[in-house]
């Protein structure tokens, strides 16, 4: 995992949590040693059901909370909208998890 996201996770989990993410992962060149200066960071969430009456005003204020805190544009893709099995298979062997209550505990 970069240092960019090393040095800001306790800020991530904190917007996950804040935004009732039920988990959160990282993929691409966060996770694979690839990023550069120009980088987006990647991740895919799966918010609780709580979620669903205000979803689109809290994805994009979570989309948001983390360009500002990582000051990088934001990749962010919700895992029920997934239905590329080829993506879904890939993405399953490259993801490193960042965030899961209700321990907050890091998967990797």
């Amino acid at each position: 995992m970069q240092k960019l996201v090393k040095t800001n996770l306790e800020g991530i989990k904190n917007l996950m949590k804040a935004h009732q993410v039920q988990q959160a992962y990282l993929f691409g060149s966060a996770v694979d040693g690839t990023m550069n200066s120009r980088s987006d960071v990647d991740f895919v969430v799966k918010f609780s059901s709580i979620v669903n009456e205000n979803y689109a005003e809290n994805y994009f204020n979570l989309l948001y909370a983390l360009q500002n805190l990582l000051k990088r544009d934001i990749e962010l893709i919700e895992e029920s909208t997934l239905s590329n099995p080829y993506f879904w298979k890939v993405l399953t062997n490259r993801r490193k998890g960042c965030y899961e209550p209700p321990c907050q505990k890091t998967l990797f």
